[in-house]
Order: structure tokens, then C-alpha cells, then sequence
């Protein structure tokens, strides 16, 4: 009887530590990120300036505030010296959020961990000529071990067509 107390205990303890070791806090994606473009793959962000450019003319920088399940982020899109900028705040809880895109367009959009990840799915509602176009994104954002490389994986589908892109910032 001793011994089978002592194997639950035992066995209450490791669950107990496993628990505990699987609840750590969310990265924190806090600071001012730039774009590398070199080690990026972005060219469906041209499409933001409205010039088609090649990624190379095209600066992108963020500023991330994370506090708890909040997370906004300040967006600065520079295309042949004209700037854009767009600002959102995120639930990380899964909720959705309404925002205002680049173009005035509406942006409606959910953020929810996948363990030390996280993922924006958005869907921008844009007019193109006399119809409503629907643009939808996901990125999973991730964190390099010494928290000084954000790398942002997704997909942008448009109606005609679904590109994959890569967006590797640094910490300034």
C-alpha cells in the first residue's frame, strides 16, 4: 500500500511539473522591428504601394506593444519616399479586431497562440473598380532564441491567385 502511495505521488508530481513546464508565458514580440530585405521574400507587399514595385524600393518597419492578450502594432510602408502607415491592436485571445488598412480599407482580423507562435489571420475588404474585392492573410510570427529576429511565414490570397511570402525583421 506504501509503495502504490508512493509511485501516485510520485506520478502527481511529474504530471504537476509537466503542467507547469507547458504553461510558460507567450513570447513577447515588444520593440521596433525592421524589415531585412534580403532575407525576405515580400513581393506581394509592392502591391501595397499601388506602383507595382520590386521589393527592393519598398521599407517596411514595425513597432510592436504586447501587454498581456493586447498586442498593437504600428505599421510604416515607404515606397519611393511616400509613407504609409497603419496601426492595430490585436486580442491574442482569439476575439476579432476591426481596423482601418493602408488604402482606408477595412480589415478585420483574429491573433491566437500556437505555442510559442502566433498567428494573424486578417481579411482586408477592398473596392476594385465597382465590386468589393477580399483579400486574406495569415502569418505565423515567431521569435529567434536571442529575441532579436521576428520571422513572420504566410500566405496572401487574393481572388485570383494565393502567394506565399517570408518577412524577416531585426530589432532596432
Amino acid at each position: 500500500m506504501r509503495l502504490l502511495l508512493a509511485l501516485l505521488y510520485g506520478l502527481s508530481l511529474v504530471l504537476c511539473n509537466s503542467a507547469w513546464a507547458g504553461t510558460k508565458a507567450p513570447v513577447n514580440f515588444s520593440g521596433t522591428w525592421q524589415l531585412d530585405p534580403a532575407k525576405s521574400d515580400v513581393r506581394q507587399l509592392a502591391g501595397l504601394g499601388g506602383r507595382g514595385k520590386d521589393a527592393k524600393d519598398v521599407s517596411l518597419s514595425m513597432v510592436v506593444d504586447q501587454q498581456g492578450t493586447t498586442l498593437k502594432v504600428t505599421r510604416t510602408l515607404t515606397v519611393d519616399g511616400e509613407e504609409r502607415r497603419e496601426s492595430h491592436t490585436y486580442k491574442t485571445d482569439g476575439s476579432e479586431t476591426t481596423h482601418t488598412g493602408f488604402r482606408g480599407e477595412s480589415v478585420v482580423a483574429k491573433a491566437s497562440w500556437q505555442g510559442d507562435k502566433l498567428v494573424l489571420v486578417s481579411t482586408r475588404t477592398m473596392s476594385a473598380l465597382v465590386k468589393e474585392v477580399k483579400v486574406e492573410s495569415k502569418g505565423v510570427w515567431s521569435l529567434s532564441s536571442d529575441g532579436k529576429t521576428l520571422t513572420i511565414d504566410g500566405t496572401v490570397r487574393t481572388p485570383r491567385r494565393e502567394q506565399q511570402f517570408k518577412a524577416v525583421f531585426h530589432k532596432q
